[in-house]
């Protein structure tokens, strides 16, 4: 049974503003729109009262009632389904106003296209499958240190050893091989690849042996212990990295960034690079996903649809008790003629 939504609004009379010859009494006849029908909150609220949707290609309200309800007249059920107040902007557009509005925006194809708007993560998950960074965070392409975020220089490690390189000691002596920018006493190095595990980790530097400049070439740090071997044999490709912890208030740029979390099931920390983990998303990307999620939507069941009905008679119904009150669809204003 068709039911279309203004024929159920009621109305209301208030004075003419028409010039010419009126009686001082004259009214006009409008419809109510401040009465404004909803669907009750235990049905609102229920999604067994509901089948999920996804709008396709430009669809528009009337198709999608008429889809369900074999009726477009009943667009309107399907807007205040969904709480929808503003079809032009909570109903996706069709592609034709979408490309012309996104050409309006960004200016350029080329700008919405290859524009960066943001950049986001994709999950992380330790060894043990804990999820450790959620996907979709917002993150900046140029964050500095920030909790987990560290931002790292990487160099290849050309020689190490403790002590003599004879004799072990807890000193451990570090040479690089293109030497390590803005490096100083008391800031800290990662040491990863060694053949010799105790040589590995996250330490201070204790002092600069050589530089050039800002460059460091050689420095040490302390281990806990001495270890086995004095002077661990190394790869002929340099895969053995020393990753330079930046501080945040560092000018100097890092060539990598991480994402450093401690692994429980692997018992050390690992760090991941942000090229494994952030991706940029394009000005298209970005407006194309809110669009995309505008198509979600839900569609009252054909069968609740006589108790909307009748929830909506009640709604939009006046009551008795006011001196405006006509009958149950209509209202009458108070004529301030009269009163002057």
């Amino acid at each position: 049974m068709a039911k279309p939504y203004f024929r159920e609004i009621p109305n209301f009379e208030y004075i003419s503003r028409n010039t010419g010859e009126q009686n001082i009494s004259d009214y006009v006849p409008v419809k109510n729109l401040f009465k404004r029908a909803k669907l009750r909150e235990d049905i609102f609220g229920d999604l067994n009262f509901f089948e999920k949707y996804s709008i396709i290609g430009d669809e528009r309200p009337d198709n999608v009632a008429f889809k369900y309800y074999n009726d477009d007249t009943l667009d309107w059920v399907v807007l205040l389904s969904n709480n929808i107040l503003n079809i032009q902007s909570e109903w996706p557009m069709t592609q034709r106003t979408f490309d012309k509005v996104m050409l309006e925006k960004y200016g350029s194809y080329e700008n919405l296209y290859s524009g960066i708007h943001h950049y986001e993560t994709e999950e992380i998950r330790n060894s043990l499958g804990a999820t450790i960074l959620k996907s979709g965070i917002n993150t900046p392409p140029d964050w500095k240190t920030n909790g987990n975020f560290v931002e790292i220089s990487n160099s290849s490690i050309l020689s190490i050893f403790s002590g003599d390189g004879i004799n072990p000691s807890t000193t451990v002596n570090v040479a690089t091989t293109n030497g390590i920018i803005g490096l100083e006493v008391g800031r800290e190095v990662i040491i990863d690849g060694v053949p010799e595990v105790e040589y590995n980790g996250r330490f201070v530097v204790t002092s600069i042996t050589a530089f050039s400049g800002n460059i460091v070439f050689n420095f040490t740090y302390e281990l806990v212990s001495a270890p086995n071997v004095a002077a661990p044999t190394l790869s002929t490709l340099r895969t053995e990295l020393i990753s330079y912890v930046l501080p945040e208030t560092s000018e100097t740029r890092g060539n990598s960034y991480y994402y450093e979390f401690w692994d429980s099931g692997l018992g050390y920390p690992v760090l991941i690079p942000s090229s494994e983990f952030v991706n940029p998303i394009t000005n298209y990307q970005y407006e194309s996903k809110i669009e995309d999620d505008k198509r979600n939507i839900y569609v009252l069941k054909p069968r609740y649809l006589n108790i909307f009905y009748n929830d909506l008679d009640d709604i939009m119904n006046y009551k008795k008790g006011s001196t405006q009150f006509v009958s149950a669809t209509l209202k009458r204003g108070d004529n301030i003629r009269l009163y002057t």
